[in-house]
């Protein structure tokens, strides 16, 4: 398993620049033209910042860093049979998916050709999305095909992936030594996913 390297200092600030200027999907429908700006941060992502999940054991051998941004610095190492304790999760959306519209969606003012994107995604197939100007919480994504072709098969289906973007979901752990660190659950890059295979179940449910 290959793990992400640690940005070159000389890029670092540029990027945590970025991350520290990105949004988060709002409450708010007020439309705006202008596409997020990225990355996108979900600071609420599985299992929420009030919800801690102890005796959680890690399955593979992983580095833990002291942070997610991209400054982050690897400061140990969780081995298999490790028990810590969940703290949260943060999702970052470096780049979001693209998904053409093939049938019309009204509750979503959409049209055939017409496209939207795709943020946050769940395991019970919803997602956060962005069209016409204004953010969509938990959207129902069962009717939309994937660029591989799983997901929607039917003649229900409504839209379908066009570009796959680029997604990585931070877990941040306490271990039993009382460390407080971030460890990498998965990072989704256009066609490619790479999975730690240390929190598959935690949003289960």
């Amino acid at each position: 398993m290959h793990l992400l390297r640690i940005a070159r200092p000389a890029c670092s600030f540029l990027l945590l620049v970025t991350i520290l200027t990105g949004q988060q999907p709002s409450g708010s429908n007020a439309p705006n033209s202008v596409e997020p700006k990225l990355p996108v941060i979900n600071y609420d992502a599985c299992p929420g910042r009030s919800r801690k999940v102890p005796h959680w054991k890690i399955e593979r051998k992983a580095p833990i860093y002291s942070s997610w941004n991209v400054r982050r610095v690897v400061i140990g190492t969780a081995n298999a049979g490790d028990e810590v304790t969940v703290i949260s999760g943060v999702t970052v959306t470096i780049k979001p998916d693209r998904v053409s519209v093939t049938r019309p969606i009204p509750d979503l003012s959409l049209k055939p050709g017409e496209t939207f994107l795709r943020y946050d995604t769940f395991g019970e197939g919803d997602a956060n999305i962005w069209s016409h100007g204004v953010w969509h919480k938990d959207i129902d994504m069962s009717r939309t095909t994937e660029k591989d072709g799983s997901g929607c098969g039917n003649t229900e289906c409504n839209s379908m992936v066009i570009e796959n973007g680029t997604r990585e979901r931070w877990v941040q752990v306490k271990t039993r030594a009382g460390a407080t660190a971030w460890m990498l659950d998965w990072k989704s890059t256009h066609d490619s996913f790479l999975d730690s295979g240390n929190f598959a179940n935690l949003c289960a449910g």
